[in-house]
């Protein structure tokens, strides 16, 4: 089967091995006919990766009923799969060292440039106006259009989502008490953001940016652990050890502080200023208050104070209003900035260019993940799953075409 359609007629000649027993049509390697299952398919390469690009975009019924307006050629569901497996396999994360034993990459430290710069704003006798006009004006920073990048920080951001799973995938233990309702599938981006010489962001709009076509995606359906050694190949494949500096974002989960200390120790950790906002939220909802106006007056100002990362004074304002009979909530809660508080400066971080918000990853989920496996009534095995959410990394990353060379 090609892209043109189905070709008849062609006569290939089958070799056996009488010795090994074993055998062969050569012209089938020749003509580059796709393998499944260590067998040559009939299926070109070409229509190989477009059936498979159907499959990863699109439901399987509508990826075989664009086969058929498109190509006149008629697939049944089970070979439309067999074909994404296949063609999803290069593109599967694999890591770079089975023993488990990941060595942390080799990229300068948080005394980099930016560092460099945090530490200076954090000096100043000025400090407070340099973050108060960050917050208020935006970013000091530089044209892009008019200024060549002489410096670059790279990005790593990861998360989980919930993938719909057969009964058969799914763990007894789910998180409410009873049996699971989805597994887990965990995604990992990487991006880049320019700087001009003097260590001032590119601007465009009036706003910073990521360096075009710099955003890779990969994921996986493994646990924490192999995620971890996937992610460490998937960063160094895109070179995160040349850039000038690494920032880790993320939601603050416990597993990903740990995965940042592992591959990026000397990077910078930033707490996505969302997930502190909801967090915030959630903490001032437990408090008591009699007026609402006073309660609304009171997160204004937690806000206030979290925006300019002044988490010391967020703690002790809070610690304040706490009681006898939610101290024990309340402190609990407290540990999640306080135990953040270093990776929740988010005026320092703001005033030297950085961004502060997990959003590329959030929105990987959803598109990559969310958009595809989560449809109504959808069941995946963890196999196929992650045939398509390979193939889906590839192509929002800008890299599938090359299956097809």
């Amino acid at each position: 089967m090609t892209t043109l359609g189905v070709v008849e007629g062609v006569r290939r000649t089958l070799y056996c091995d009488g010795v090994d027993n074993v055998s062969a049509y050569p012209l089938d390697e020749k003509i580059g006919l796709l393998e499944i299952d260590g067998r040559h398919s009939r299926y070109t390469g070409n229509f190989a990766c477009l059936s498979a690009e159907f499959y990863a975009r699109m439901p399987e019924r509508d990826a075989l009923e664009l086969l058929r307006k498109t190509l006149n050629i008629e697939l049944e569901q089970a070979s439309l799969t067999s074909i994404g497996a296949a063609v999803a396999q290069p593109y599967l994360s694999e890591p770079h060292d089975e023993s488990g034993d990941t060595d942390a990459h080799p990229t300068k430290n948080g005394s980099g440039f930016i560092g460099m710069r945090i530490q200076e704003i954090d000096n100043s006798p000025d400090r407070e106006s340099i973050i108060a006009k960050a917050l208020e004006e935006g970013v000091e920073g530089a044209g892009r259009r008019r200024t060549e990048s002489d410096m670059s920080v790279a990005y790593v951001e990861a998360d989980g989502t919930g993938v719909s799973g057969l009964p058969s995938e799914l763990s007894d233990k789910g998180k409410n008490g009873g049996p699971a309702k989805t597994f887990e599938a965990k995604i990992g981006v990487t991006f880049n953001q320019s700087f001009d010489s003097g260590g001032l962001p590119l601007l465009e709009n009036g706003r910073i940016f990521r360096d075009p076509d710099s955003t890779r995606y990969m994921g996986t359906v493994e646990k924490v652990a192999q995620f971890t050694m996937q992610l460490d190949a998937f960063t160094r494949t895109y070179g995160i050890g040349s850039a000038d500096q690494v920032v880790f974002l993320s939601d603050g989960a416990i597993w990903l502080e740990r995965l940042r200390l592992k591959l990026f120790p000397n990077s910078i950790g930033i707490v996505d200023l969302f997930h502190a906002r909801e967090h915030l939220h959630k903490l001032v909802d437990s408090l008591c208050f009699y007026k609402k106006h006073k309660k609304t007056a009171f997160y204004e100002e937690c806000s206030r104070l979290l925006d300019f990362g002044d988490i010391d004074s967020l703690v002790s304002l809070v610690s304040q209003k706490a009681t006898e009979s939610n101290k024990d909530d309340i402190d609990k809660q407290l540990g999640y900035f306080s135990g953040n508080k270093e990776k929740m400066q988010y005026g320092l971080f703001r005033a030297a260019g950085l961004f502060i918000g997990s959003g590329v990853v959030e929105s990987a989920c959803k598109t990559i993940v969310e958009n595809r496996l989560n449809g109504s009534g959808m069941r995946w095995t963890k196999k196929n799953a992650a045939n398509v959410i390979a193939l889906r990394c590839a192509i929002y990353s800008g890299n599938y075409d090359a299956a097809a060379a």
